[in-house]
This record gives C-alpha cells, sequence and structure tokens, in this order.
C-alpha cells in the first residue's frame, strides 16, 4: 500500500530540531490515518472526540511517544505517521465553510522562531493541497484535543469541491 505519508518523504526536520529541548514527541500526540493504525496497533491509543474516536500514536498520560529513544530521535522516522511528518504544519477543517485551514503550530520552537524556510512549509502546504482526505476522519481530528497555539497560513477547497 502506497501512503499518504510517503508523499511527505522529502520532509526532514533533523537540523532544525537539532538540539531542541521541547521535543515534541515528549509532549504531544499525532492522529492516525485509518491506513496508519494497523500499522501502530500495538503503540496506539484512543481519543474521543465530539464526533467520534480517533487513534494516536505519542505521548500519553504523561509518557513520551514509545518510539522515541532515549537520545531523543525517532525509532520508526522512515515509517512514521503523516502527522508527526507534517508537524508543526496542521490541516483542519472549517465546519462551516468546509475549507481546509492549513496551520503553523507556534509550539514548535522552530515554527515561533522562524527558524523553518518557507520554502519547506510551502512544500508541506502543497502536498496536503493534494491529499484526498476523509472529511468524516478530518473532523475529528480538528476536534481532537490540542494546545491550539495556531497561526493560519491558508485555507483551500478539497480537490472533489473545487470542480
Amino acid at each position: 500500500m502506497s501512503r499518504k505519508a510517503y508523499k511527505l518523504g522529502f520532509v526532514d526536520f533533523g537540523s532544525i530540531c537539532a538540539g531542541c529541548t521541547s521535543n515534541c514527541c515528549k509532549r504531544f500526540y499525532a492522529v492516525l490515518l485509518p491506513e496508519e493504525e494497523e500499522l501502530f496497533k500495538d503503540s496506539s491509543f484512543t481519543l474521543q472526540t465530539p464526533k467520534g474516536p480517533v487513534k494516536c500514536l505519542g505521548s500519553h498520560s504523561g509518557a513520551p511517544c514509545p518510539y522515541l529513544d532515549p537520545s531523543g530521535r525517532c525509532l520508526v522516522y522512515k515509517e512514521r505517521p503523516l502527522d508527526c511528518r507534517a508537524w508543526p504544519v496542521l490541516v483542519y477543517i472549517d465546519f462551516e465553510t468546509r475549507e481546509r485551514v492549513v496551520y503553523l503550530d507556534l509550539d514548535c520552537p522552530a515554527a515561533r522562531e522562524g527558524r523553518i524556510p518557507k520554502e519547506l512549509i510551502d512544500k508541506i502546504v502543497n502536498v496536503m493541497k493534494e491529499l484526498d482526505l476523509d472529511d468524516e476522519w478530518l473532523e475529528r481530528y480538528t476536534l481532537a484535543p490540542w494546545p491550539n497555539n495556531l497561526v493560519e497560513i491558508t485555507r483551500f477547497k478539497p480537490a472533489q469541491q473545487s470542480r
């Protein structure tokens, strides 16, 4: 199966994240796409949203992501979920307009300090625009509890709506 996450295979925050003491994998979780749930079934947990459950991977109940090694590196970096690859870029759904809303999460020190090249953010956004994300899943993703230190980057209509 060709996972959607592989479309972000070019994303490598290694040099940007090097030396970061905030380590997102110790503080946050990633919401898994339905196609990723089986791959991470032994290490995922479920969160309830007003629209239904989502499967997640990462920090939970005070514990860091189970795939984080003692030095702070990801043990499944090449297989990591879409949400891990894209963060600090997130795509939510606007429940009124049905547009996709792309945000930059300023809980990431590199995003907050402007250390992520605009070209990289733009490239991630362009891939996200092309992904066929299920509306029902996107609604649950949008409603999953998150710190909400977000800045809107852009909005767009999904491909099937813009025709």
